[in-house]
């Protein structure tokens, strides 16, 4: 056999091998997007399953659970405090109350400030009953959040925003409130896949407290699309 025949042996024997290369990492990669799609969705069940336990254990302890998510670390946490919280049904109202709050406190002097303080609503992390930390598996991110207190679907984007014109610089957390009367604020959270258009949206409805684990990330314009249209008829 001569050189140049060994040679084209060779050379098939490369395309061959460099062939199956190809196919098994095809085959592997569709089996890592199966492994972290399954994760992806365990999260967003473990999310929504979250909600509703704190709805049940709101009534039952007469307590009120606020989740707290940070969008910049892709974190969230759960804080828990006594009765009732101060929310707000737009952004409008919050930002009054926030700025009547700011002048108020200007004219405090050591001894109001330190009374005042002691009256605001203590939020505290939870004990050994729950978990306190959660961290969402890699490819998976918190894309936004809705409640009635922003107006709209709050994004990284805009809460980085709003740090470039605050003093501190800091990008501001969000919160989600349950309470002790079986009610919830208003919650649409997205839940997305990488930079896709794939992810989950996990909705808590705000007079029954119900979770809804969406499979698609729903338009936060839609939030009340489960409110009829119109009432019941009434016998006159």
């Amino acid at each position: 056999m001569t050189r140049s025949a060994r040679r084209g042996m060779s050379l098939v024997e490369i395309m061959v091998v460099l062939a199956l290369v190809v196919t098994l990492f095809a085959v592997l990669a569709g089996g890592l997007r199966g492994i972290f799609g399954l994760e992806h969705h365990k999260a967003a069940v473990r999310l929504a399953t979250l909600y509703q336990q704190l709805h049940d254990e709101a009534q039952m302890k007469n307590v009120t659970f606020r989740v707290v998510f940070d969008l910049g670390t892709n974190e969230f946490h759960v804080e828990v405090g006594e009765g009732a919280a101060l929310i707000f049904d737009d952004p409008e109202k919050k930002a009054e109350w926030e700025e009547a709050e700011r002048r108020k406190v200007a004219l405090m002097d050591e001894r109001e400030l330190a009374e005042y303080k002691t009256r605001e609503q203590p939020f505290d992390k939870l004990g050994a009953r729950f978990q306190t930390e959660f961290h969402l598996p890699s490819g998976l991110k918190i894309a936004g959040i809705y409640t009635p207190q922003y107006g709209r679907m709050m994004t990284l984007d805009d809460l980085e925003q709003m740090a470039a014109e605050s003093d501190d610089g800091v990008p501001p957390k969000i919160y989600s409130y349950v309470f002790p009367n079986g009610m919830s604020e208003h919650t649409i959270i997205w839940l997305r896949e990488g930079d896709s258009d794939d992810g989950w949206s996990v909705e808590v409805e705000p007079l029954s407290g119900n979770v809804t684990l969406h499979e698609t990330l729903v338009p936060w314009q839609d939030a009340f699309s489960w409110v009829p249209d119109e009432g019941p008829e009434l016998e006159q």
